[in-house]
């Protein structure tokens, strides 16, 4: 079967991407910026919303746990306008499990509740 994909008696679905050169060249460096962005060590932010109150977690990277704080505000797209007005930061550990998340030793803020997980 090619790259269509056929259900019982439908007309083959193709993809609307044209790909292309250009489609390659933003898809190279598209994962460039990622690898770029996932670079350094594993740390998990737990960050709280400014106004409502509500809390959350995120795996975030760099070579210290300030930088990684700062490249998580800037986000792939280098835009934290949002963020920094929204969401502060008021934890970080370490990170002991990146395909779970799961928290390690606190380095920096307030122990929060839900350590370690």
């Amino acid at each position: 079967m090619t790259d269509t994909l056929q259900l019982w008696g439908s007309k083959p679905c193709k993809s609307n991407v044209v790909k292309d050169k250009d489609y390659a060249g933003r898809c190279k460096r598209n994962q460039a910026k990622w690898d770029a962005y996932t670079s350094g060590n594993c740390y998990v932010l737990y960050y709280k919303n400014r106004t409502s109150d509500h809390s959350g977690r995120v795996q975030a990277y760099g070579k210290t746990p300030v930088d990684a704080v700062k490249r998580w505000y800037r986000g792939l797209d280098g835009n934290d306008n949002w963020k920094r007005q929204c969401v502060k930061v008021v934890a970080v550990y370490t990170c002991a499990n990146t395909q779970t998340g799961q928290a390690g030793d606190l380095l920096m803020g307030v122990k929060q509740a839900n350590f370690p997980w």
